[in-house]
């Protein structure tokens, strides 16, 4: 397990245990909706564990994820028959008085959705390191009987030495195994397969399409199926994206990899590659040169010095996008007077659409709030469509209980008004998309901004072009948005 942080500072955390099992523990690594990982010693031989522990409001009979329990057993019977160098190892399964937990190697690195930034794009051979370390280690999982199911950039870990580590086997499927999970869909939106929306009784292919829409974000440099979830859930079932060499920014990416990529995102699993190993092959033989086992040691030190910089250097669109002048702040740390579990909460319920810009927007948003209640409200305002944001309000209202306080949860009615603008909402979508396609998800929030008070559809894109200048060369910008119809 990673020494990433998974979202709560380990200040705001609860008091830190002694012990699980015969595990010292040293320190929190992080905080989940599922329970704390922390760091702590095998006093037996002397070796660094990352402890995975539950909530224990989840094993309560009264619990409302009563799942949530069988998916954390789930995890460690599915990564516990796996040895494998590019999957972290599970060493055990314990329960002892309160506690459950799951101990798992200990792993020095950050998550891909960490490292990576809409600005920041891997070499063509980095990218094909990473995805065949994610091939090599699904190949060994499959003939296990172990379907991952959950294959996305948070869930794969570099080490500082460029190897790659899958984790998090939570909704893993095991051959044989009772169907968990028959009538609720989990996974991520955006790299579910198909039939993972249906139900269909899935196989290892499932796997192979979360690889084919990690390869075509790698290549291109956006995801291939963008929007709100529903949307999302429309274009994995019926469109088609465009070739991922017809839109990357570095030449080199070669038309070959395409038929790669349309492959593994085939509709139908049977017009897939067959296995794992199948879809390596075919990604060596495009790529035509050597592929290194790991990520070069200049390209990861670029990555974590990059992750080094403020969230304004990474985006700096944001803050000129958003009025009232400051930032929130830049080590990404709780702004005082906000409570942490329910700026984490609020961050859990915008992330598909926001993507890494959540935590940045989240935070930006608490310096226009007065307090939780007005938070939900701006961030509906100012970063949902109008049919995301009932959805919203209702998700917010079950996850913040202080929301039911004694004047009542937010209503869709009493949202703030960002002005008016003549702009049709296809034109503005259109040009979100346009813009996505550099800066990623961000881009509809600025989209949405750069619309409010714009008379004419030439005040809409240079508004557009100004708060996105920071970033891209806004006359190429302006020229592309003149063709949009």
């Amino acid at each position: 397990m990673s020494a990433r942080p998974l979202g709560l500072p380990a200040s705001a955390a609860a008091p830190l245990p002694r012990r699980f099992g015969k595990y010292l523990v040293s320190r929190v690594l992080g905080e989940g909706a599922m329970g704390t990982v922390y760091e702590a010693l095998d006093p037996d031989i002397h070796r660094a564990v990352a402890i995975k522990s539950i909530h224990p409001s989840l094993l309560a009979p009264e619990a409302r994820d009563l799942g949530g329990a069988v998916r954390f057993r789930n995890e460690a019977r599915a990564a516990g028959r796996l040895t494998h160098p590019n999957i972290v190892s599970v060493y055990e399964y314990g329960q002892t008085g309160d506690q459950t937990y799951i101990a798992m190697e200990y792993v020095a690195g950050l998550s891909l959705h960490e490292l990576l930034s809409p600005r920041d794009r891997l070499p063509l051979a980095d990218t094909l390191s990473i995805v065949v370390q994610l091939l090599d280690a699904l190949e060994c999982a499959h003939a296990q009987g172990v379907w991952h199911r959950d294959i996305k950039p948070a869930n794969l870990l570099l080490t500082g030495d460029g190897c790659l580590k899958v984790t998090d086997f939570g909704i893993a499927r095991i051959e044989g195994g009772d169907r968990t999970h028959h009538t609720t869909v989990l996974g991520s939106p955006g790299y579910m397969a198909p039939e993972r929306y249906t139900d269909e009784a899935p196989d290892g292919r499932v796997d192979i399409f979360s690889c084919g829409v990690l390869l075509y974000e790698l290549l291109a440099g956006v995801a291939p199926f963008r929007g709100t979830a529903g949307t999302v859930m429309y274009q994995v079932m019926h469109d088609d994206p465009p070739p991922p060499s017809t839109l990357a920014l570095d030449p080199r990416v070669p038309a070959a990899f395409d038929a790669v990529v349309a492959r593994a995102l085939a509709k139908r699993a049977q017009d897939r590659y067959p296995d794992a190993g199948r879809m390596r092959a075919a990604l060596l033989e495009a790529a035509d040169m050597p592929v290194a086992p790991r990520v070069r040691t200049e390209t990861m030190r670029r990555l974590h010095a990059a992750r080094e910089a403020t969230p304004t250097q990474f985006f700096p669109r944001a803050k000129a996008a958003m009025p009232g002048g400051g930032a929130p702040p830049a080590d990404g740390s709780t702004p005082q007077g906000w409570d942490a579990k329910a700026l984490l909460a609020i961050e859990q319920l915008l992330r598909t659409q926001l993507g890494p810009m959540t935590r940045y927007v989240v935070r930006d948003a608490t310096r226009r709030a007065p307090d939780l209640r007005g938070l939900v409200a701006t961030l509906a305002a100012e970063v949902l469509d109008p049919g995301e944001r009932e959805t919203f309000l209702a998700r917010a209202r079950r996850a913040l209980p202080a929301l039911a306080g004694t004047d009542g949860p937010v209503r869709h009615a009493e949202l703030p008004v960002l002005g008016t603008t003549p702009m049709q909402p296809a034109l503005i979508e259109q040009a979100a998309r346009l813009l996505a396609e550099q800066i990623g998800p961000i881009a509809f929030v600025l989209a949405r901004r750069a619309a409010c008070g714009s008379a004419t559809r030439e005040a809409f894109f240079a508004a557009l072009a100004q708060a996105a200048a920071a970033d891209i060369d806004p006359k190429a910008l302006l020229a592309r948005l003149w063709r949009l119809p």
